[in-house]
């Protein structure tokens, strides 16, 4: 049973998320790269401002995230830094490219150094939301999700973090999974393990998907999730991209294109609701944000 909030009322994010139906496709995020670095908690609300961090500068399209490190006993030089990228000018995706080295002296060069590296890893990295100074439903429920995944047996070939804000904290507890770049939201093991394992039709669990943050965009990614439910996991597996054709619907609908290896669709995507993203435990009154959602018909296969 839904609760009716009045414009003054402070809302749990993640609570009020479930009960308005919040779509938590479209809200992944495109980033040519992520840029993960072992820096111990705590963490300010944002985590470029940390000194080491701040240190590296900004790089276009890479998003920087904090990662609790997983020997705290370990000195700052023997910290991890890994980079997941894609291929520069390369607009077809198929996952990310994994290195990683320690901090050593310099953090700052240990990174130019990963830029510049080639080759790729064949690790894992699930990053858990644990946020809580930027959002109290990730500090909770996100730390839950990760306790309960640290108590574990570990997975072969998986890492598993605590990692800073990574959006869409509204669909807590969130992960990703990297190199593959997909994010989920509304999250407990049992989501990981279907994820990780595949061990159910993508179908039975696409309410739960924000998307793949190598594609272009929310509406690519609303179109690859339809995709997905009909083709299963093994698209995830294909080199895909996806783009605006250039027409248009007479209501303002516009037709995209997704293409894989050997198999393309179309469909129209228009805008649906336009709702507050509001900051948890404030009013919706108070959101300073909003973002809309993506509805699709029309979707089709192509030549």
């Amino acid at each position: 049973m839904s609760t009716t909030y009045a414009p003054t009322d402070a809302v749990r994010c993640s609570r009020w998320a479930r009960e308005a139906g919040l779509q938590p496709i479209g809200t992944a995020g495109s980033y040519r790269g992520f840029l993960l670095v072992e820096t111990p908690l705590p963490w300010p609300r944002d985590v470029g401002e940390i000194g080491s961090l701040a240190a590296i500068g900004s790089r276009p399209g890479w998003r920087l995230q904090a990662l609790v490190p997983a020997s705290l006993d370990a000195p700052a030089a023997q910290r991890r830094v890994i980079l997941h990228r894609r291929a520069d000018g390369d607009d077809w995706f198929a996952g990310y490219s994994r290195i990683s080295a320690e901090h050593g002296a310099s953090l700052p060069d240990a990174v130019s150094s990963l830029a510049g590296a080639s080759g790729s890893e064949p690790d894992i990295d699930l990053l858990v939301c644990t946020h809580g100074r930027r959002d109290v439903c990730c500090g909770s429920l996100g730390t839950d999700l990760a306790l309960q995944l640290a108590a574990r047996d570990a997975t072969a070939g998986v890492r598993f973090w605590r990692t800073s804000h990574t959006g869409g904290h509204r669909f807590a507890a969130t992960f990703m999974v990297l190199p593959q770049g997909t994010g989920w939201a509304f999250a407990g093991v049992e989501l990981v393990d279907q994820v990780l394992a595949r061990s159910v039709p993508f179908a039975q669990i696409a309410d739960h998907y924000r998307g793949c943050a190598g594609l272009a965009g929310p509406q690519v990614q609303v179109m690859e999730r339809e995709a997905l439910i009909r083709e299963n996991w093994e698209l995830l597996d294909t080199r895909r991209r996806g783009f605006a054709t250039g027409e248009t619907t007479s209501d303002g609908g516009r037709v995209y294109r997704l293409e894989a290896d050997s198999s393309a669709w179309e469909a129209v995507i228009r805008p649906g609701r336009t709702m507050p993203t509001p900051d948890c435990m404030k009013p919706l009154s108070e959101a300073k944000k909003s973002e809309t959602e993506w509805n699709v018909s029309d979707f089709r296969s192509v030549s």
